[in-house]
């Protein structure tokens, strides 16, 4: 699937400096009206010069500003919704096509935005960590619960803990020798924030599941994945957006699974062969 503009800047703001994000921003935001908008309008309204825009456009592999431009008009104007309405004339098996269909969607956006040094970086934090923990509010906590889960199969010392101010206990008793993975789906929420300050404050190395690049958790991550969802009537953008956070914890517990191997191996058949005993035979 080919990412959108919007996408590809997302994909790339982390590497951004301090003036090009003032012009992904805008037109993340503003992208009907960048354009429409002359350069010079735009420069005003960002604050930056026009200088500015041409390197950012060239960032995203277009020759000028105005190439850019013209190409996010197209997009606007082609672009046909690709996560369908459930309609209440529906036969269930079309809903069940239209929510797959969608989620599907989702999960190819997510890994278009991955690329490798992201992973590699994630797994040797994770691996190398003393103490992993895994951090998330509301749904974002379910997410965290599910990593939480399935990382107690590998031979790490893993902490979670569903009750807010738990979790915040344990964030101030981590340091640099461990790990955080923090999700949060808008990155905005203060309390996820206040989690995220504290892990901060004690060195802790911090991998960050957020669908916004420009929300303010990403300034925590030493690693940033984005979960990709589209918002519709019917598909909420946060549930999809669940799909995506649940698949990129995934990714990093099959890449530290396959870092440990046979250690892990051993560890998984210690936990079934407990679990076992719960199921007559």
């Amino acid at each position: 699937m080919d990412l959108s503009i919007i996408e590809r800047i997302k994909a790339r703001y982390q590497r951004l400096g301090a003036s090009s994000r003032k012009v992904a921003d805008y037109i993340i935001n503003n992208s009907t009206n960048a354009a429409s908008k002359t350069i010079t309008d735009i420069s005003e309204e960002c604050g930056v010069s026009t200088a500015t825009l041409s390197r950012f456009a060239r960032t995203l592999g277009y020759s000028t500003f105005s190439q850019l431009r013209w190409a996010l008009a197209s997009e606007i104007n082609t672009q046909t919704e690709s996560v369908e309405d459930i309609d209440i004339a529906d036969s269930p098996k079309t809903v069940a096509r239209k929510t797959l269909t969608a989620n599907i969607e989702t999960l190819t956006g997510t890994f278009a935005l991955i690329n490798e040094q992201d992973l590699v970086q994630a797994r040797d934090y994770i691996v190398h960590a003393r103490k992993l923990g895994f951090y998330g509010l509301g749904g974002s906590n379910i997410v965290a619960l599910d990593a939480y889960h399935k990382f107690m199969r590998m031979p790490i010392t893993v902490i979670h803990d569903i009750e807010y101010h738990m979790a915040l206990m344990q964030t101030a008793l981590m340091d640099k020798q461990d790990c955080a993975i923090v999700i949060s789906h808008t990155g905005n929420d203060t309390d996820t924030l206040v989690l995220a300050e504290s892990l901060r404050n004690n060195g802790v190395p911090i991998i960050v599941i957020t669908s916004f690049a420009d929300s303010p958790l990403t300034e925590y991550g030493d690693v940033v994945f984005y979960s990709i969802s589209k918002d519709s009537k019917t598909h909420l953008e946060a549930l999809e957006s669940f799909t995506s956070q649940l698949a990129i914890n995934d990714c990093l517990y099959a890449l530290t699974a396959q870092y440990f191997g046979k250690r892990g191996e051993a560890n998984r058949d210690r936990i079934r062969a407990v679990i076992s005993t719960k199921h007559l035979s």
